[in-house]
């Protein structure tokens, strides 16, 4: 692939949060000229691109940039040009002068005033030009021939080529993952920022940075910041400039530090490369277990003859922690063990949709949920949402999005390599991304591939992804890097395979990282996705178009046995409420489980993607579904657990519950009580209280709890954890009916 600039020999950190929408348009203010709003565009049957190619003169239409092309009703997969004209007046003339993509889907070829620039593959990169001589005063024409298209019929779907994960290939996505229409509702498009960066006679370019511990600092007091960056100069001989460097505490009060030393510049590229002593740092903490303390580094770039001109000005914010896992696979932050309640998260099919703001409403329901993880699964998503996650503390284990199958072939493999190293450059400054996992579900690991694709062997990408763990091992020794998201790690019991109730079975891997079941969205949300006639599928014409929309018929009715009822509002009562007792049930019985083997789990999925029918416990008009309230419950960080097996008994029985309490916080509770209460037909008939020595990340059972024989009705158990104030710390409760 084609790099208009040298790549930096990467330097990655421990964590670190840029507050901009991307990690270089964080010049200081005024000196950016935004291209964004309405630009040309026309989409076009496939054409060789040629640095000489041109554009048609006619036939132009209107879109917004930032934008995906189908969220603008361009429904089209393949190549579409765009085109935008711009002013820049004498101010600007002369300067050193950055165009910047923040991201495009998939494939973009770029002609600035009729001077071909370069080429960027990979839809989540922020890539860029330096265009300082190819600007003029007046009018300037910018075009962008950008090409989204589908996987070959022959590479579908066991050997794709587009490194694109959940947005050209997944059981979520428009058409579902299996049927012929799969790839429909193309991602394609500008869909993030477009700007030009001004900068006067030398300019911060690549700009990292990297908490470490100093050598011998037991206690961690000790910490060097150091911060990497490549500095262009256009003075045509050799210069000096003075480097100031200013870290001050970001969202808390604290001491700041200054730093200045003098940089000789070659004309060209030149590296810089400054490490700054911090002592007694503030550290990062994920929300649940204290502060996610932040600091902002900024470098300025002045003239040395004359240090009150600014040239340049680079600022990131950034975090000090550090993370790891055990030999069992228990996490640890700050030292700290950690207990990961998590879910899957694909944001939207068009990441244009997506602002700050909505970010901040899902990851303010997560944290509602008592959700203190996430799995970003299969994709990159957006910059708005790891900066809020760094921002709220909230834990991120980062998929690179390779998906099922794909090509073995030299040239893929050196385009997916190239790609994961841009993932960790452009993601690495993150404090809340613990891990990167290379590949889910990849053909090596997924024997039931053999059954599916008459092409199938054991090993197609196995080389390719024990490259990519090696590259990203090499290049970030502060996370954890895995080769992949295996099948083992899956447990899909009650939806593809056997009972929900298998989940009490005891645990066979320290993390599940997918369970879950489908649910229908609620009557409201449906009428915006089917017609009156629809709402109700009795012919195989309606099915198909419930199909389209992602939900699966036979998991539903001949695996889960879900009954449809009679009617609509049965029908989505009995989907939710089979979702919800099955997330409540599995996450119970994990926790339970928590470090014998159980360190970490990942519900699946938290929202709809699109207006679909799937696993989300939220829809895609964000409405949560009852299983939402389940997840919930069961991730409370202090939970009396009831360890049941059945929903229904038979008028007689005498079911034994047995009564657990678990603590994931690091704070222990003496003299607290646990409270259960049994009610049958709405009536109180037993009361059993426990006195409760609470220790800090710990789980135990306190006793069983024998149920008289049971009378024909519907019961509910309530159990309850409170401090020895009386204040209530976690509550629960299990419904069954006796016949």
């Amino acid at each position: 692939m084609f790099r208009p600039l040298p790549i930096l020999k990467l330097i990655f950190m421990l964590g670190l949060l840029c507050s901009a929408i991307n990690v270089y348009a964080q010049s200081r203010a005024g000196s950016n000229l935004v291209l964004g709003g309405s630009w040309q565009f026309l989409p076009t049957e496939r054409v060789p691109v040629t640095p000489q190619l041109q554009p048609p003169a006619k036939g132009w239409q209107s879109i917004k940039v930032p934008g995906n092309w189908y969220r603008q009703g361009k429904d089209i997969s393949g190549q579409a040009w765009y085109q935008k004209e711009f002013m820049l007046d004498r101010r600007q003339s002369g300067r050193h002068a950055q165009l910047v993509f923040n991201g495009v889907d998939y494939k973009a070829d770029v002609w600035l005033n009729g001077h071909y620039l370069g080429q960027h593959i990979g839809y989540f990169q922020v890539f860029e030009f330096d265009v300082s001589k190819h600007l003029v005063e007046g009018k300037n024409t910018l075009t962008v021939l950008v090409d989204s298209p589908l996987e070959a019929p022959q590479d579908w779907s066991l050997h794709k080529r587009l490194i694109k994960g959940i947005f050209s290939h997944h059981d979520t996505r428009p058409g579902g993952a299996w049927s012929e229409r799969g790839q429909e509702q193309n991602t394609g498009g500008i869909w993030a920022p477009v700007a030009i960066e001004f900068s006067d006679d030398a300019a911060l370019r690549e700009f990292t940075v990297t908490p470490r511990k100093s050598k011998g600092s037991k206690l961690a007091e000790q910490w060097n910041i150091q911060a990497i960056g490549t500095v262009s100069s256009d003075v045509p001989h050799e210069t000096s400039v003075t480097v100031e460097a200013e870290i001050t505490p970001e969202n808390f009060k604290g001491k700041a530090y200054k730093f200045k030393q003098t940089q000789k510049l070659q004309p060209g590229q030149n590296s810089l490369a400054i490490s700054l002593p911090v002592d007694k740092p503030e550290l990062w903490w994920p929300a649940e277990y204290g502060k996610p303390n932040l600091y902002r580094l900024q470098l300025t770039l002045k003239d040395e003859a004359k240090t009150s001109r600014v040239l340049d000005q680079q600022d990131k914010v950034f975090g000090i922690r550090e993370v790891h896992v055990d030999d069992r696979l228990q996490w640890f932050i700050n030292g700290h063990r950690i207990f990961l309640r998590g879910t899957n998260y694909i944001a939207s099919q068009w990441l244009a949709e997506m602002s700050p703001e909505r970010f901040k409403q899902d990851l303010t329901m997560m944290r509602k949920a008592n959700i203190n993880a996430i799995r970003v699964h299969a994709h990159v998503s957006a910059p708005a949402f790891y900066d809020l996650c760094d921002r709220m503390g909230i834990l991120l284990t980062q998929d690179f999005p390779l998906l099922w199958g794909y090509s073995d072939d030299a040239s893929f493999s050196i385009e997916a390599r190239s790609q994961a190293k841009d993932m960790v450059q452009g993601l690495n400054h993150h404090p809340s991304i613990i891990s990167w996992t290379m590949h889910n579900e990849p053909p090596w690991d997924s024997p039931w591939m053999a059954q599916k694709y008459p092409a199938y062997t054991p090993d197609i990408n196995r080389k390719l992804d024990e490259l990519l763990y090696a590259d990203v091992k090499q290049l970030d020794d502060l996370r954890v890097v895995r080769k992949e998201s295996g099948i083992k790690e899956h447990e899909w019991m009650g939806w593809y395979f056997d009972s929900w109730h298998s989940f009490a079975r005891p645990a066979p891997n320290p993390w599940s990282t997918e369970f879950g079941a489908q649910a229908l969205p609620g009557l409201n949300s449906l009428k915006r996705m089917f017609s009156p006639d629809e709402l109700w599928p009795d012919t195989e014409e309606k099915w198909k178009k419930w199909e389209f929309h992602n939900f699966q018929r036979k998991e539903t009715f001949e695996l889960a046995h879900v009954p449809q009822g009679k009617n609509i509002e049965e029908f989505i009562h009995n989907t939710q409420h089979y979702q919800a007792r099955l997330i409540q049930f599995a996450v119970e019985n994990y926790r339970r489980q928590r470090y014998a083997p159980i360190s970490a789990v990942f519900q699946f999925m938290f929202v709809e993607n699109w207006p679909s029918i799937n696993w989300g416990v939220v829809d895609y008009w964000r409405q949560p579904k009852a299983g939402y309230e389940a997840l919930r419950i069961a991730y409370q960080p202090i939970l009396p657990s009831l360890e049941w097996k059945q929903d229904e008994y038979k008028a007689g029985d005498t079911p034994n519950i047995g009564l657990w309490a678990i603590n994931d916080t690091w704070q222990g509770h003496e003299h607290a009580t646990y409270t259960v209460t049994l009610h049958k037909d709405g009536k109180q008939i037993d009361q059993l209280k426990l006195p409760l020595e609470m220790l800090p990340d710990s789980g135990h059972k306190l006793r069983d709890y024998p149920l008289a024989p049971l009378q024909p009705g519907q019961y509910e158990l309530k159990a309850q954890i409170a401090d020895h104030n009386g204040k209530l710390m976690g509550s629960n409760s299990y419904r069954f009916e006796a016949k």
